[in-house]
């Protein structure tokens, strides 16, 4: 596996382009990454298993877009940000969002026709139009207290979804 990373303001380091055919993603342990840059693992289809370091705060846009056999993909406990498409078209059946992620942006889950299940931690206070569009298989999505206004649009294309509060 090879990465190219540049540094940001803060001294930590965004991951900007990555090469490898492994299923399973291993990060760089020699820097602290802060960013996934946007399309990372654009279209990388070996990849099944990915579990990002605790001290990614942000994960850009197509990051996972074309990762059709990502089964298992655990974000990290500080993650703030999910971009537009952040996690569009992945193959996982259930995700957690944690708490610190306060708004779930239009688009972030768009198109995962697997998801059945989604939890959301107490701390997340919106989730925004299209968050879950087209998640045709979503059956179950867990709401904090937290959670304060959910668009009316954000499960458009998910016939069978039910919010559990």
């Amino acid at each position: 596996m090879k990465y190219l990373y540049t540094m940001v303001a803060d001294g930590t380091y965004c991951l900007t382009h990555y090469e490898g055919n492994d299923s399973e993603v291993k990060f760089p342990n020699h820097i602290k990454v802060t960013i996934l840059g946007d399309k990372l693992f654009k279209n990388h289809k070996e990849i099944e298993k990915i579990e990002i370091p605790d001290t990614v705060v942000q994960i850009g846009g197509w990051v996972f877009d074309g990762c059709e056999n990502l089964r298992s993909l655990k974000l990290p406990p500080n993650l703030t940000d999910l971009w537009q498409y952040a996690l569009t078209r992945l193959s996982v059946e259930s995700l957690e969002i944690p708490g610190t992620v306060h708004q779930i942006v239009p688009f972030a889950c768009n198109a995962c026709k697997n998801l059945k299940k989604v939890i959301i931690h107490e701390g997340t206070k919106s989730i925004g139009a299209w968050a879950f569009k087209d998640c045709q298989a979503l059956e179950d999505v867990y709401l904090p207290k937290s959670m304060e206004s959910i668009h009316e649009k954000a499960f458009e294309g998910c016939p069978k979804v039910s919010l559990h509060r």
